[in-house]
């Protein structure tokens, strides 16, 4: 069986190499397709020699050579399409996790203070940041599926913070402050994605939490308004869909996306989840408000990339 497989990868490897040749019959995006749904296979793959093979007793717990992104995304995936699997979880403690820390009300006020500063037209970084903070933990309460999200989202967050505490610190006191700042001492790679050798800017991190905001404002609107028939899978995916963010990402991503937002339960029992003390009403009406407070931080900070022109940056 190893052989065959083995065989068959390397045969489909060498069609898609193939394809991907300038005079090749087939469309580029056919062949990375493929390529991609190859790599998914593989890393499933993977995940499933770590998860179904036995370990002795007396050995030393086996640890992952995926990362722990990958694992929780897949436990996630087998919890969600395996019956046994889902049953096991339910009787652990419920399908749906109770994120008690999220405050949607916290939230809304978080971005209606960021939206009504005398800063708002230059976007006050503290206040987007602490905003972020909050929302980062409503991306928690969307299941282990999200959390490479939210690794991410905190990822970008911790960044940001260290450059207002570094010593350029004033220099990051708007985000416009820092776009003049860095766009005018050449401190943005406009070919090279961060690496070890590229160091991120602090211009093309908060740019990847812009796209995310786009996608998460549609999300809480579709939530308040209750559309897409009640199904929050869907509203997520076809928030998703509608936002800057999908425009900007591979295709294995937007893949790991779809598989992520089919994971979600209903409406009801996603609310909830996120086990905030109040009335439906009142919760509905608060999604709905903050859905407004983030656009209008969404559409200053998106004034101010469009205005220095650095809304493509890698």
């Amino acid at each position: 069986m190893a052989y065959h497989l083995s065989y068959w990868l390397r045969v489909q490897s060498r069609r898609v190499l193939f394809c991907l040749r300038p005079n090749c019959r087939m469309n580029n995006k056919v062949g990375f397709s493929v390529l991609g749904s190859l790599f998914f296979l593989v890393v499933l793959a993977t995940y499933n020699c770590y998860t179904t093979v036995p370990i002795a007793t007396n050995s030393s717990p086996r640890k992952h050579a995926l990362p722990q992104f990958v694992v929780d995304f897949f436990d996630a995936y087998k919890e969600e399409t395996q019956p046994e699997a889902k049953k096991m979880a339910a009787e652990a403690g419920g399908a749906t996790p109770c994120t008690a820390k999220f405050s949607i009300a916290k939230l809304d006020e978080g971005f209606k203070k960021c939206a009504s500063s005398p800063k708002r037209s230059e976007v006050d970084m503290d206040s987007y940041l602490d905003a972020w903070t909050e929302l980062n933990k409503f991306l928690l309460s969307m299941g282990k599926a999200f959390s490479f999200v939210s690794a991410d989202v905190k990822s970008k967050i911790e960044i940001l913070r260290e450059f207002r505490k570094s010593d350029s610190k004033a220099k990051y006191e708007t985000i416009e402050k820092m776009i003049v700042y860095e766009k005018g001492s050449g401190l943005i790679n406009y070919k090279e994605a961060p690496s070890s050798k590229v160091p991120a800017s602090g211009s093309r991190t908060l740019l990847r939490l812009h796209r995310a905001l786009n996608f998460l404002l549609i999300l809480f609107g579709k939530l308040g308004r209750n559309e897409d028939g009640g199904k929050v899978s869907l509203m997520a995916y076809n928030a998703y869909h509608a936002s800057s963010m999908a425009t900007y990402h591979p295709w294995i991503i937007k893949k790991a996306v779809g598989v992520a937002v089919y994971m979600l339960p209903d409406r009801d029992k996603f609310i909830k989840g996120l086990c905030q003390n109040m009335e439906d009403q009142v919760l509905i009406e608060h999604t709905l408000e903050t859905s407004k407070s983030m656009a209008g931080v969404y559409e200053f900070t998106h004034a101010l990339y469009s205005k220095y022109e650095i809304t493509e940056i890698p």
